[in-house]
């Protein structure tokens, strides 16, 4: 757990993390997708323009992003890649 806590340490620091994972872009798509509703919730409250949200909204916002996302390849990791895909 010692990497952990470093890790905390860096991120605390502002230090930017070295790249190791790619994303899918069709699962890209779909967060967003999925994320419209949030998005909209958000926006009645704060207005449209994602900078002037709190931290608390543009963090909830892309939770819920980020879940959505994970949504897809933990799909994809369970199900694999159909043919129609």
């Amino acid at each position: 757990m010692a990497h952990l806590e470093e890790i905390r340490k860096r991120v605390a620091k502002g230090e930017k993390l070295n790249r190791k994972a790619t994303s899918n872009l069709i699962g890209v798509k779909y967060a967003r997708q999925q994320s419209k509703e949030k998005y909209l919730e958000i926006a009645k409250e704060s207005g449209f323009v994602l900078h002037e949200w709190s931290n608390e909204q543009r963090d909830e916002f892309f939770n819920t992003i980020i879940l959505n996302y994970l949504d897809y390849v933990s799909e994809l990791a369970d199900e694999g890649i159909k043919s129609s895909d």
